[in-house]
């Protein structure tokens, strides 16, 4: 898109990240499994660093590398999630099980882990997307971490509003046991900061393009998360519908927030009311 929009600086910024994010030791992990994919892997990372114009030729180069990248990387996704697969003896039982899955197999074991990682995976990307979004403005604090969320009590002095027992208040997730929430409180909580924060939101402005480009991407990630592995699926035999519904909405209203540019504490108070608890409830979660 910026190659395209004449932006060569902040299309070789993404490059850059892209490569940095495919650590060596990640490229190590899947070597181990896929010794070609990981050398392709790091060749393509090469290739969309040696971005130097904003030729048609460059643009349609750089597209197909990254077409290129995606596809292998869901590849490597899926070998993954094969090894993570419950009571998996080897590898080759594990992919057999998610083979299975995909193509009809009812395996409730291997479906309900297999849904966990992706609300897991979706936790991650929201976390990023508060990250980049809090660079892009330069909030001077960890927008992921709940304790930093302040709301007003009914005689209007602020209050950190802690919704976890850690010590470091940290919105992380790991899939291995209930978490209960009470979502009325979140919900008159989220109302009660809108018509406070006026005041609030009027001290940040937008600083980093590049995150800003990077925390939109992040989003569009999370929708086709949900839309494609969470927004239809069962699990545990309860009727989740009611959180899917919410979270669904949370992340309506979060990727109008962000195309926006609305303020990151409008931004913060939608995750951590209207996507994480609902996310948690929804696919048993707890927080750490």
């Amino acid at each position: 898109m910026n190659l395209a929009n004449n932006n060569l600086s902040l299309a070789q910024y993404h490059a850059s990240k892209a490569s940095s994010l495919l650590t060596q030791r990640i490229l190590a992990e899947i070597a181990e499994d896929n010794p070609k994919l990981a050398s392709d892997l790091g060749n393509r990372l090469i290739q969309l660093e040696t971005i130097s114009s904003t030729s048609a030729d460059q643009v349609q180069s750089t597209s197909r590398i990254v077409s290129d990248l995606n596809e292998r990387l869901n590849e490597d996704a899926l070998v993954r999630m094969a090894q993570l697969q419950p009571d998996s003896s080897n590898f080759l039982e594990g992919f057999t099980k998610t083979l299975g899955n995909i193509f009809g197999g009812d395996d409730k074991k291997v479906k309900e882990q297999n849904v966990k990682i992706e609300a897991l995976a979706l936790a991650n990307v929201i976390d990023s997307v508060l990250v980049k979004y809090g660079n892009a403005y330069q909030v001077g604090f960890d927008m992921t971490n709940m304790s930093n969320m302040v709301m007003p009590t009914e005689n209007d002095s602020a209050v950190s509003m802690l919704m976890n027992n850690s010590p470091d208040g940290n919105m992380s997730a790991t899939g291995n046991m209930n978490m209960n929430m009470n979502m009325h409180s979140l919900n008159s909580s989220s109302s009660a900061m809108t018509q406070h924060d006026n005041e609030m939101n009027d001290r940040y402005s937008l600083v980093n393009v590049s995150d800003y480009q990077s925390a939109q991407a992040l989003v569009v990630k999370a929708s086709n998360i949900f839309n494609d592995k969470l927004k239809f699926t069962e699990i545990d035999n309860r009727n989740i519908t009611r959180y899917i519904t919410n979270l669904e909405n949370g992340l309506t209203k979060l990727n109008n927030l962000v195309a926006k540019k609305d303020s990151p504490l409008d931004v913060m108070m939608t995750v951590h009311t209207k996507i994480h608890p609902n996310l948690l409830e929804a696919f048993s979660l707890q927080l750490r």
